[in-house]
């Protein structure tokens, strides 16, 4: 009889046992799916509520700038942990696709501009790679808008693309990415024109008539890779000199921030750093005093900070009106991955660990 009450209550204790842990199991499993939903698809929607509100006051006179900075897709050399490099390769490049498409639907764009560094590792790479890089910037950048024939898209070259900081400039690298992005260096569009400079081969724009910095029946937006005026030297001189741009777009650095100086003198300067925390809209008028350059930060999350995103620009008229639309923060998701798969495994092994000492001691106590 004894044996039968106790063979009956073991068996009522791995009954309880087991329904424990399949309500943990269940649990756990709503809480993964529930916290990946959110993360790979709810975030991003939630995101733009906090992006501020702003459009063109009369379309007629209104030109919308979207501009991408430094997204530097993973290329097929430098990944310290080769291994996962297609699954990196492939959250980078989903990442990038995702807010890219949140931006560019939110901005509805007349222009889009990409401020260079667009590949990580093309100033390395051979031939092929180039290419496989290049269809993967158009597949993520291009390919679900081709039947948005009116937007105007400029391409710039950065240091990672052909050489110029880690590797140096050739004109083998120049003219593959000039053939990738066949364009030219000015591009119109409503009263607003756009050239492009290259600080890193030191090439200024060919452009005869004569600037005058207060006339702005024209306005004139410099786009560079590397930061003029936050990086001056004697070629930014001869290029603002010339050029007398209203504003400049360039990026770089990887942060945000406004720098302002006086158009003639060019001494004294002034600089606004942007934030996520310190979101708005900056307004200024072109023409009258200042000179403006806007870096734009990077959109990728590989670039060691939490601070990415597109920029926005609105000219109308004479009027600027710039912010920036904030990704959020893809790293922190990455790790309540890691805590959610890791977690388990380490709970479930120190049970077994744990359940296993227990029945070898009532092994030994029994002998």
């Amino acid at each position: 009889m004894r044996q039968s009450r106790y063979s009956t209550s073991n068996q009522c204790r791995a009954t309880m046992r087991l329904s424990k842990k399949k309500i943990c199991l269940t649990f756990w499993t709503i809480l993964t799916l529930s916290y990946a939903f959110y993360a790979e698809f709810l975030i991003y929607k939630l995101k733009t509520g906090s992006w501020p509100f702003m459009t063109c006051r009369n379309e007629k006179d209104c030109i919308k700038i979207l501009l991408v900075a430094d997204p530097q897709i993973i290329g097929n050399l430098n990944e310290i942990f080769s291994p996962l490099s297609p699954f990196t390769i492939f959250d980078s490049d989903r990442f990038l696709k995702i807010t890219y498409y949140y931006a560019y639907n939110y901005a509805k764009p007349h222009v889009v501009v990409f401020l260079g560094d667009l590949m990580d590792e093309a100033h390395i790479a051979n031939d092929d790679d180039f290419n496989s890089y290049v269809r993967r910037i158009f597949n993520i950048f291009l390919n679900p808008y081709r039947l948005d024939n009116n937007v105007k898209h400029v391409w710039l070259p950065g240091d990672n693309d052909i050489g110029g900081e880690d590797t140096d400039v050739t004109p083998k690298k120049l003219q593959r990415f000039e053939r990738a992005f066949s364009q030219s260096s000015f591009h119109t569009v409503g009263n607003v024109t756009l050239f492009k400079i290259n600080r890193l081969t030191h090439i200024i724009p060919a452009y005869k008539k004569e600037r005058d910095f207060f006339d702005t029946s024209k306005i004139f937006v410099g786009l560079s890779h590397i930061p003029l005026m936050f990086r001056p030297s004697p070629f930014p001189e001869k290029v603002i000199n010339k050029m007398q741009p209203h504003v400049l777009f360039t990026a770089h650095e990887h942060k945000s921030m406004i720098i302002s100086t006086d158009a003639l003198l060019h001494k004294d300067y002034h600089i606004v750093p942007i934030t996520p925390e310190s979101d708005q809209i900056y307004e200024y008028a072109l023409g009258v005093q200042n000179m403006y350059e806007i870096l734009i930060p990077t959109c990728s999350y590989r670039m060691g900070t939490n601070k990415i995103g597109y920029g926005f620009a609105i000219i109308e008229n004479n009027e600027l009106r710039f912010t920036n639309l904030w990704s959020p923060s893809r790293f922190e998701h990455l790790a309540v991955y890691l805590i959610l798969v890791v977690l388990p495994v380490l709970l479930f092994s120190f049970y077994k660990t744990v359940g296993c000492v227990k029945t070898r001691s009532l092994r030994y106590a029994n002998k």
